[in-house]
């Protein structure tokens, strides 16, 4: 990739974050949370993007971009009501910029029609005519002033700049008074991405009173002129207490693309003599008997010219604050670096070998038989410390909040909503919440399908909820949060709840339960999960084809997580995934098992026991449960389940790890001996060898042996597909 590819691909990755913080600021003007700064972001994500795609010659995505801006501009300058109408076709703008933007990654075409007819939209707003509206226009916005008469143009029909910017008066012949003088020339580049000189002044105009001078003495007669070119440049004065960080942001979309200087006139005059200045602190007379000693802070830069430069708009770092101003005042945005991912994944394999090796020396101390005081001991102490903090931020440079993930919801909600004819209100919550980014990753799909889930199936039709006594809006909530060193994404609806007569039947009717089971509540609920199951009445684009909660199952279980269903008929379902924050490293529980270490991971274990012998009870001529406070679980001999014994050993003999498995049900695996809890660095068994069935992982434990992470779900399974278990041995038998 050359580079001007990868400057191209940073713009991608940024429109990607600029997107949704348009989506996120639309929805804060849609639930009328939006204040003035709201609108403010919304306008610069969208022209963020339409100025980087000017840079690459992105021409349909610059086009589309500039009629959407246009619109959140008089949106901005208050001519245009943000009326609850337009915010929605705002929403929808959003989901058509998306599509182009989508478009020019892929060298693709995005719909034309639906391009145009969104277009057609936004232009019908702009001009105060909204299609199948009444115009809704500000009553607070005047409309500018009516040109000047004819004799006040020029022989060419060109009027003055101050008539083409209403806010703002031509300056006179007087005296320049104090205050910032502003130069601006743009260049050809700044008109070719679709910017516009009179919208930067018009900036300037709103931090307050502005004096205009056009300058058009570069202009060359009509015959040499070139439209593609830029010729003007404008001289704008301001009062002295608007604040130079705030002038400078007014061009911060221009970067590049301009010649700008920036001063003063009063007494802070960034070109003040310095000469002058340290002669007159020399003349003036000490405060006390103590000599007065002077430290010269240096002043702000004098105003330097930027040349234009063809290439992606890149930000420069903030500006130094002017003398005399507290830096503390506008402090600049905190600096980001963008790094490959598989150095971050190299980094995280180093620092997991570090944690093994720490491990292993910390080993060979306890056998050679140091003193806990001696300076070996204590220096490897602090070595362990060090190496944990290493890890710890080591992590946290691949945590990610889950915003990359919600911030693709709320168009999937509307677009669902719109299929099926329902009224549906997304609220979000925990957003920054941060998690591993292979967890990240691989959280999408499920979410994705829980949500269609509670808005296909838990939300009722308008006139349902209405008959209920409810709203017609149906709400649904996404909420991540941090339980327990693990995260929790919860999805919840205020619908109909589930219908546990209508699930039980459904699954008789395909074969899936026998008509003479006994569930509980939480055990039918749990029915909707199995492979096949579908309570939809017909097959749509959204359901009904039997695949998508079996689907988020299967993907919750392969990140090491846990799916539960809490649902009140009548009034509503929530849906949780409890989930590992990192698959880079697991906290399990060491155990023994004829000879061999292996690790269980400590978040599928309830608790461990050691059970009595009349505790254990026979079933069928192989089998066994264990008796645990009034209930039964299936006994599961770990060592003879692997292969590593032939004959099962009397569970009274060794230890019992309860633990739950994927259908939300329990079981007792047998080990020999505990060693204990501890965190360990995960290694793939399957890249390094080969698949194991009931193996999950492996790990390298401080002595250097090598350490299996067992699949507690799969143990399970393999016992039960035993034709011929080998008998246990059972006291209680006798």
């Amino acid at each position: 990739m050359d580079e001007l590819e990868e400057i191209k691909a940073t713009f991608f990755q940024e429109c990607d974050e600029l997107l949704g913080d348009l989506e996120a600021g639309l929805l804060q003007m849609e639930a009328g949370e939006g204040d003035s700064e709201t609108v403010n972001a919304v306008f610069r994500a969208v022209h963020s993007v339409k100025g980087g795609a000017g840079a690459f010659g992105l021409d349909a995505l610059v086009r589309y971009a500039h009629v959407f801006e246009t619109l959140l501009d008089g949106v901005r300058s208050g001519s245009i009501e943000a009326a609850p109408e337009l915010v929605r076709v705002l929403l929808r703008a959003a989901d058509v910029l998306a599509d182009e933007v989508q478009a020019a990654r892929t060298n693709g075409r995005a719909d034309e029609h639906e391009t145009a007819s969104m277009v057609a939209e936004l232009e019908a707003w702009i001009a105060g005519e909204p299609l199948g509206a009444e115009p809704v226009v500000a009553p607070a916005a005047a409309k500018p002033a009516a040109p000047p008469a004819a004799a006040d143009e020029d022989d060419f029909g060109f009027k003055p700049m101050a008539v083409l910017i209403p806010d703002v008066a031509p300056i006179d012949e007087a005296p320049a008074k104090a205050g910032w003088t502003v130069t601006f020339k743009p260049a050809a580049s700044l008109y070719a991405k679709a910017n516009e000189a009179g919208r930067l002044l018009r900036e300037l105009g709103r931090l307050g009173p502005v004096e205009v001078e056009l300058d058009d003495a570069d202009l060359p007669p009509l015959d040499a002129l070139k439209p593609e070119e830029a010729y003007l440049s404008w001289t704008v004065r301001l009062e002295p207490e608007v604040d130079e960080q705030a002038i400078r942001d007014a061009f911060e979309f221009v970067d590049g693309d301009c010649e700008l200087t920036i001063s003063r006139e009063d007494g802070a005059n960034e070109e003040t003599d310095l000469a002058a200045l340290l002669a007159s602190l020399s003349a003036a007379p000490a405060p006390g008997p103590a000599p007065l000693e002077v430290e010269i802070a240096p002043l702000a830069p004098a105003p330097v010219a930027v040349a234009p430069v063809e290439s992606a708009p890149i930000r420069a770092a903030a500006p130094a604050p002017a003398a005399g101003r507290a830096a503390v005042d506008h402090a600049p945005p905190q600096a980001t670096i963008r790094v490959d991912p598989e150095r971050i994944d190299r980094l995280i394999d180093l620092v997991g070998e570090l944690v093994i090796n720490q491990a292993m020396l910390a080993q060979r101390v306890v056998q050679h038989g140091f003193a806990p005081s001696s300076d070996i001991a204590m220096g490897l102490d602090e070595l362990e410390q060090l190496t944990r903090g290493i890890q710890d931020s080591v992590m946290a440079i691949r945590a990610q909040p889950v915003k990359s993930v919600f911030q693709r919801m709320p168009r999937l909600a509307r677009e669902v909503a719109s299929q099926i004819g329902k009224q549906v209100r997304l609220v979000m919550e925990g957003e920054g919440t941060e998690v591993d980014k292979t967890v990240i990753e691989r959280l999408s799909d499920p979410i994705t399908h829980m949500l269609r889930n509670a808005i296909d199936h838990g939300l009722e039709t308008p006139s349902e909820r209405i008959a209920a006594g409810k709203p017609p809006e149906g709400v649904v909530r996404l909420a991540a949060l941090h339980r327990g060193g693990r995260i929790v994404i919860e999805v919840e609806d205020d619908g109909r709840g589930i219908n546990r007569q209508r699930v039980r039947q459904i699954a008789i009717d395909k074969g899936l339960l026998a008509a003479d089971a006994t569930l509980t509540d939480e055990e039918v609920d749990n029915l909707i999960f199995l492979p096949g199951f579908s309570t939809a009445n017909a097959v749509s684009d959204i359901s009904g084809r039997g695949v998508g909660m079996d689907v988020v199952r299967r993907s919750v279980q392969a990140l090491g997580g846990r799916i539960s269903i809490s649902s009140r008929p009548g009034e509503g379902s929530t849906f949780t995934l409890s989930l590992p924050l990192t698959l880079a490293v697991l906290d399990g529980m060491v155990v023994d098992v004829a000879g061999h270490t292996l690790v269980v991971p400590l978040t599928s274990i309830i608790e461990s026991l050691r059970p009595k012998p009349e505790d254990v009870r026979p079933l069928g001529p192989t089998g066994a449960v264990l008796a645990v406070r009034d209930s039964y679980v299936p006994l599961v001999d770990v060592g003879s389940v692997l292969g590593f014994r032939k004959s099962s050993v009397a569970p009274s003999e060794g230890v019992v790890l309860l633990v739950e498995h994927e259908d939300g049900g329990r079981a007792a695996l047998v080990a020999d001996v505990i060693q204990g809890q501890r965190q360990v660095v995960i290694k793939s068994l399957e890249a390094n060898y080969r698949q194991v069935e009931g193996i999950a992982a492996a790990t390298i434990l401080g002595d250097g042996r090598v350490a299996l992470i067992l699949d507690v779900d799969a143990v399970v399974a393999m016992r039960r597909r035993e034709p011929r278990a080998p008998e246990p041995t059972l006291h209680a038998a006798e």
